[in-house]
């Protein structure tokens, strides 16, 4: 076998020990040259010329469309919905309601100065199916809110005593109203001499029902006179005569007056009131302070009672103070004068008798109507024109008169003129608007 190393002087270095460790360490050269060699996995390395110092990068391949994904991710979970936070809707809160008397306060300051006044009258006219032209005309002019019929508007010889023809009228009468406010319609039907119509069972006198003195009798007396009004399209009955008289045949009321005794006449009006009520109108109880204490007629002249108010309040007073408390819808004011309580106004001009006695004193919150505007008892005392104001200033609400037409534009002009110059101020006039819209929604279905 020959040698690979040369032969060394004075030796031989194949077999010395640091040939041995010589041929060791070439041996790891040529194995880890060998291994360097081998293509890595992720293909040929590149090399950059050392001079640029760079380190040598990997070659990218294109990627394998067909390989399995190194990674699959996990799939996206839906997000948990939150449940969101729907507030309870607020509640709108009811509205308050309006008390009756403030909406009628209301409506009565949206009325035009006209229709106020229109509410402060009641007229009568001539007719006994329709409404006369003239009349037809002061009702739309006016806006005139209330009518009264009196016997000749009524026909009692007919079949059926005059009510079917009656109904016809106030069908008229109603289809000339100028307002949407509903009229009151009345007439005066008090039994005995004053029926009006003609009634197939008889209507006892006022004073046959007190001597009677069936409280229960009266009312249904009045219920029936109520209800059969009513059904004609009547709705105020000025009814029942509250006046008392020690001797009631000397004086002009005769047998309209109830009893010489005021607790009876007391009991037995309330009775009529309750009646009328019942049956679907309004009682407009007659004629305060008391007419009973004189045998003069106000329809012709002033009467003069010189009574003092503390001999009233014994007597004449006492009927109508009970018609207070038993709920009366209206007080007529009769054409007299008690000097010793006003020696200046008859009744019906006084404010001492209608505004401190009856509306203060008594605590009436009712309406407060004249008598007829066409008695003389007042016309010879005041102009027309006068009477009026001074009436509505005194704390009156309704003024009656008949069929004169010439004296109802002449109350008209009065209260006109008075309310527009402030002497009628707007809220004296709104006081009686109210009192009258008040009555009306009793015996009608209106409402503000």
């Amino acid at each position: 076998m020959s040698r690979i190393f040369p032969v060394v002087k004075g030796r031989d270095l194949w077999y010395s020990g640091g040939m041995k460790k010589l041929c060791i360490l070439c041996c790891l050269l040529l194995l880890l040259i060998a291994c360097g060699a081998k293509e890595p996995t992720g293909g040929p390395i590149a090399y950059i010329p050392a001079e640029t110092g760079a380190v040598p990068a990997q070659a990218t391949e294109a990627p394998d469309p067909t390989a399995a994904p190194l990674f699959t991710p996990m799939p996206t979970e839906a997000p948990t919905e939150v449940p969101t936070f729907t507030p309870a809707p607020t509640a709108t809160p009811e509205p308050t309601p309006v008390p009756m008397e403030e909406r009628l306060r209301r409506y009565a300051a949206g009325m035009t100065d006209k229709e106020k006044i229109g509410q402060l009258v009641m007229f009568g006219f001539s007719g006994t199916r329709t409404v006369s032209g003239e009349f037809a005309g002061i009702m739309a002019d006016y806006a005139v809110g209330n009518v009264i019929l009196y016997g000749p508007n009524i026909v009692r010889d007919d079949r059926d005593g005059g009510f079917d023809r009656c109904a016809q009228l106030t069908a008229d009468i109603r289809a000339h109203n100028a307002t949407a406010v509903p009229l009151l319609i009345s007439t005066d039907v008090e039994g005995g001499s004053v029926t009006r119509f003609r009634w197939r069972t008889r209507i006892q006198s006022a004073n046959i029902l007190g001597l009677n003195d069936d409280a229960e009798a009266a009312r249904l007396q009045f219920e029936r006179i109520g209800t059969a009004l009513f059904d004609v399209g009547i709705n105020t009955d000025l009814a029942p005569v509250l006046d008392v008289a020690k001797s009631p045949s000397r004086t002009f009321l005769g047998d309209r007056i109830l009893s010489s005794d005021e607790a009876v006449a007391a009991r037995m009006g309330c009775a009529c009131i309750e009646g009328l009520q019942t049956g679907g109108c309004l009682s407009i109880v007659k004629h305060f302070p008391g007419h009973g204490a004189t045998n003069a007629d106000s329809h012709n002249t002033t009467p003069v009672v010189k009574k003092a108010l503390a001999e009233l309040e014994e007597y004449e007073l006492v009927p109508f103070r009970q018609a207070v408390a038993a709920g009366v819808d209206g007080i007529m004011v009769a054409h007299i004068l008690y000097p010793q309580i006003d020696p200046d106004f008859i009744a019906s001009q006084s404010e001492i008798v209608i505004g401190e006695l009856l509306r203060r004193e008594m605590g009436f919150e009712g309406v407060v109507m004249s008598d007829d505007f066409r008695m003389n008892g007042l016309r010879s005392r005041s102009s027309l024109e006068d009477a009026a104001v001074r009436f509505i200033l005194a704390g009156g609400d309704l003024i009656l008169c008949g069929a004169n037409h010439s004296y109802q534009r002449s109350i008209l002009k009065g209260l006109t003129q008075a309310v527009a110059d402030g002497t009628i101020s707007q809220e004296r006039l709104n006081e009686s608007v109210v009192r009258l819209l008040t009555a009306k929604m009793k015996i009608t279905d209106w409402e503000p």
